[in-house]
């Protein structure tokens, strides 16, 4: 192969390259089937966090219903399709203010109306809460639509308004604070 073939086809496949870089993979339509494909990572979402009854620093820690919602921030992914949305989680476990566990489950509706919900599982087995402030990263499959088969990575900081809560009758029940949603 001569210099000339070789500077030829390392040109086409620089010129390829441009045009993935600039953004030629997101101008094709995506389907639900492709939008399984690939990576999105949604930083800076907030989310809040509902406990029922409310946390206190019960020992052992008692059974605690949580309803989660959220907003997604800004996402990068592979498509337009998966850009934005929102959060929700149900579930329950052991919880106090300051560890627990819990499972449930949870639904990404994403905001192109195209798209469908990425309906995930999660199971949260150590959560540390000092003075009311959730630490938690958490893996997860999702089990049905917009990413069926791949892992739901949640990495969430919550915190109180109300510190002293923990140590009323009623409890903590509410936190709320950011979060990051990565699809594996």
């Amino acid at each position: 192969m001569s210099f000339k073939d070789r500077l030829r086809i390392r040109t086409a496949a620089l010129g390829v390259a441009g045009l993935l870089a600039l953004g030629a993979p997101l101008a094709l339509p995506a389907t639900t089937a492709a939008a399984a494909d690939g990576i999105v990572s949604c930083p800076l979402g907030t989310q809040s966090t509902t406990y029922t009854p409310g946390l206190t620093f019960a020992t052992p820690p008692p059974q605690v219903d949580l309803e989660v919602t959220g907003t997604l921030g800004l996402c990068v992914s592979t498509d337009l399709n998966h850009t934005a949305g929102t959060y929700d989680f149900t579930g329950s476990g052991n919880l106090n203010c300051l560890t627990g566990s819990s499972a449930g489950v949870g639904r990404i509706t994403w905001a192109n109306p195209g798209t469908q919900p990425s309906v995930f599982t999660q199971s949260y087995s150590v959560a540390l809460r000092p003075n009311g402030t959730t630490v938690l990263v958490s893996t997860g499959p999702i089990v049905s639509g917009d990413f069926a088969g791949h892992t739901l990575v949640i990495t969430i900081v919550l915190t109180s308004t109300d510190l002293l809560a923990c140590a009323t009758p009623q409890g903590m029940t509410n936190t709320a604070g950011p979060f990051l949603v990565t699809i594996l």
